[in-house]
C-alpha cells in the first residue's frame, strides 16, 4: 500500500468515527430542553455469554460479558459493556441505543440497536473487527428480547461473528 493511499484510507477512516460521534451528539442536544441527555429513569444490569458461529483456535478466555444500561422514559438508552474479547483481551463497549416495545399482541417482546464504540482489539488481532485504525472501532448491534416485570433476556447479533445471550434485571 503507498504512502498516500494509505493516508486516503486513514483519513476515510477518521471522517466516518467523526460522522457517527456527530449523530450521537446531536441527538442528545435535540432532547427536550429540560432534559439532559445523561438523564435516565433507571438502570439495566445485564450478564451474559456470546457463542461464535465458527470455532477458531485463536479463541480464547471466557465468553462474559457484564453491560450496564441507563433507560430513558422515551425508550433511548445509553450503556458501557464490559467483556473480554474471542482473543482473551479486555474490551469495552460505549453505546447509545433505541428500544421498540410492541404492546398488545406481543407484550414484553421489544427489539433494540444500540451503536457506539469498541475499544479492546489490539495487535495481531486488531483488524478483527472493522475500521479498528486506532484502537477503537464503530459498531452497530441489532437484539431482540423479553423482559416480564424488573427480568429480561435479550439475543443480540455480533456481525458475521456470533451471537450474545444475556439476562438482565431493572436496578
Amino acid at each position: 500500500m503507498t504512502f498516500v493511499t494509505h493516508l486516503l484510507s486513514n483519513w476515510i477512516h477518521v471522517k466516518i468515527i467523526r460522522f457517527f460521534l456527530s449523530m450521537v451528539l446531536l441527538r442528545s442536544l435535540t432532547a427536550q430542553a429540560e432534559e439532559h441527555w445523561y438523564s435516565y429513569d433507571y438502570l439495566y444490569l445485564q450478564g451474559g455469554t456470546y457463542t461464535h458461529y465458527t470455532s477458531s483456535d485463536n479463541h480464547e478466555g471466557p465468553d462474559i460479558l457484564l453491560r450496564l444500561e441507563a433507560i430513558k422514559d422515551n425508550d433511548w438508552s445509553y450503556g458501557l459493556a464490559l467483556f473480554d474479547n474471542s482473543f482473551g483481551q479486555f474490551s469495552q463497549y460505549l453505546y447509545v441505543g433505541k428500544t421498540w416495545n410492541y404492546h398488545g399482541s406481543f407484550e414484553g417482546f421489544h427489539t433494540k440497536l444500540t451503536a457506539g464504540l469498541i475499544h479492546g482489539y489490539r495487535g495481531e488481532y486488531q483488524d478483527k473487527i472493522p475500521l479498528n485504525r486506532f484502537g477503537i472501532a464503530p459498531a452497530i448491534i441489532p437484539s431482540v428480547g423479553y423482559k416480564i416485570g424488573r427480568y429480561g433476556a435479550d439475543v443480540s447479533m455480533l456481525g458475521f461473528a456470533g451471537l450474545l445471550i444475556t439476562v438482565g434485571i431493572d436496578l
